[in-house]
């Protein structure tokens, strides 16, 4: 059972909290027949099967099995059908028959007003902008906004899309040539999003940490100064080497937060916190309810 911090639940009160969603959090969703989306190994043997020469396809999966993600995506890119490609990430990512999960809701009642994710498809910002969710303001920003930085300025709960979304699909960042031309077009993005999390405690939820952009801005951050606040990644037991989670802590001041024994009991740690955090407003502001 996870030991959520004290000071966590004060952060996320105090809204000096940011909760980073990775493919974890959307694989939680389920269609009217009770399949899961695809996980990105999935997603990624689909894509590989795109490639018609034999011997590419041999490198490819060479490449995945690796670990050389953002390589690998980029043979596949350049070597199959752009039709074909193009299709495959609509019925992967712009499936709206997936229903947001009881992880989604907590994470909605938690009430960060900055959720930063990678994922393209979109299910939690489905959830928060329909009535099921509440009647609180949001705004869905991809990396590419103009305004961000005003946004950040403003009293709207935002939804940060890091590597785009969908709907733009020749937006979307997922190669390694698309992570340069983004850092190249769009600096701005990436100054704030320092400053974002040199002034706020991220939570780490359903991701690898193995983004390149996050974990440089992470690095950054740590270098500028000395924090006694750590960042917080909540990882399935046993399946993070320890001296993998020796690094995150030296390198990005991130403590890792361990639950399981499986996948299923995501849902309630996170509930844990949510009545942990509900109970510490209530504490804090006498005249709220509790969201649990």
């Amino acid at each position: 059972m996870v030991s959520w911090p004290d000071s966590l639940a004060r952060e996320i009160v105090k809204e000096r909290c940011v909760l980073f969603l990775g493919a974890g959090v959307s694989s939680t969703a389920t269609n009217d027949n009770g399949k899961r989306t695809p996980t990105w190994g999935e997603f990624l043997q689909r894509a590989t099967e795109l490639v018609g020469d034999t011997k590419t396809k041999k490198q490819i999966l060479r490449l995945l099995k690796d670990g050389k993600m953002l390589v690998a995506l980029q043979a596949i890119r350049d070597n199959c059908n752009a039709t074909e490609y193009r299709t495959l990430l609509d019925s992967t990512f712009n499936d709206n028959s997936y229903k947001p999960s009881k992880v989604h809701k907590i994470i909605y009642d938690l009430d960060a007003r900055i959720v930063i994710t990678t994922n393209f498809d979109k299910i939690y910002e489905r959830y928060c902008l329909a009535p099921a969710g509440g009647a609180a303001a949001y705004k869905v920003l991809n990396y590419n906004a103009q305004d961000f930085a005003d946004e950040l300025r403003s009293d709207t709960r935002l939804i940060i899309k890091a590597h785009g979304s969908i709907d733009q699909v020749s937006e979307m960042i997922f190669t390694r040539s698309q992570y340069h031309a983004a850092k190249r077009d769009h600096p701005h993005f990436y100054e704030v999003l320092r400053a974002v999390l040199l002034t706020n405690t991220v939570l780490f939820l359903g991701s690898g940490l193995e983004d390149p952009d996050m974990m440089l801005l992470l690095e950054d951050v740590r270098i500028a100064g000395r924090h006694e606040k750590p960042h917080y990644a909540l990882t399935l037991k046993g399946t993070k080497n320890r001296f993998l989670i020796k690094d995150w802590k030296d390198t990005y001041n991130i403590d890792v937060l361990e639950y399981g024994p499986t996948y299923g009991n995501l849902e309630g740690e996170l509930q844990t916190l949510l009545e942990k955090v509900s109970q510490l407003r209530v504490e804090l502001n006498p005249g709220l309810r509790s969201a649990v």
